[in-house]
């Protein structure tokens, strides 16, 4: 089954899986802070869902937003809120490895997308759209697997609705299982896949970013005295991640 197809059967359980508070208090907190000031830019969101984090990104004052994803359904769930609420996001369902916007953007956000990769391959087309939508000076700012910080056998994550298992210790293209548990107790698997922190760094010098770098995922201030969020700060099972194409370079390259 390919990715767009396990995420057509899942869309409704995932979309659910926003309200689990790691990925309000984490994931979307780390993001916020990358990202920073998104006013009058213009914004491709590759991997985008069901559209959260691109209406999220129109919300905060961005010029323009594409949402593109593999799913149908995902791509479905986003139009019907833009229809309900109208923010002016666009949505495409498309293969986010071979899209290219019609004029480059400012920002590419790439959330949770470049953990789909099985072999350096297909994290090169993936860096590569990344690098090939941006203006120069634009900027790559995603959320991903932590690659630096596997699963390790007697972690557990459980009590935030979040189960990762891998082989230990895991080689290039192992699977990763995820295993989301949404509040109403609905339970839903995907999978990602390991390659080594040096291969993300080497794919991405080679689309033409020179300044690829991980950053830890951050809790939002409100929650750092307590002590629920020991465990998941540990353990680090997610983390951010940002790269810059320099000015002077071409569309395409350097």
């Amino acid at each position: 089954m390919s990715d767009g197809q396990v995420y057509d059967t899942i869309a409704e359980h995932y979309r659910e899986s926003k309200w689990l508070l790691f990925r309000h208090f984490i994931e979307r907190y780390t993001l916020v802070e990358l990202l920073g000031d998104l006013r009058d830019r213009t914004v491709l969101d590759l991997a985008c869902g069901e559209g959260v984090y691109a209406r999220q990104f129109k919300r905060s004052g961005a010029a323009g937003v594409t949402g593109v994803d593999v799913s149908e359904q995902m791509i479905a769930l986003a139009e019907a809120d833009e229809r309900r609420d109208p923010l002016g996001c666009r949505y495409v369902c498309a293969d986010a490895a071979a899209f290219t916007p019609a004029a480059p953007v400012d920002v590419v956000t790439a959330i949770y997308l470049l953990n789909y990769a099985r072999t350096r391959a297909e994290l090169d087309r993936f860096l590569q759209a990344c690098y090939r939508a941006l203006r120069p000076g634009g900027i790559l700012v995603g959320f991903n697997d932590n690659v630096r910080r596997p699963p390790r056998p007697g972690d557990s994550l459980a009590k935030y609705g979040l189960e990762k298992t891998c082989p230990d210790p895991p080689r290039e293209s192992d699977a990763i299982r995820y295993r989301l548990t949404n509040h109403d107790g609905q339970a839903f698997e995907f999978d990602n896949y390991y390659l080594e922190p040096a291969t993300y760094a080497a794919a991405a010098r080679a689309a033409g970013f020179d300044d690829f770098r991980w950053v830890d995922a951050m809790l939002e201030p409100s929650e750092q005295d307590d002590s629920y969020w020991d465990d998941f700060m540990t353990q680090e099972p997610l983390t951010g991640f940002t790269a810059s194409k320099a000015a002077g370079t071409s569309a395409t390259g350097r």
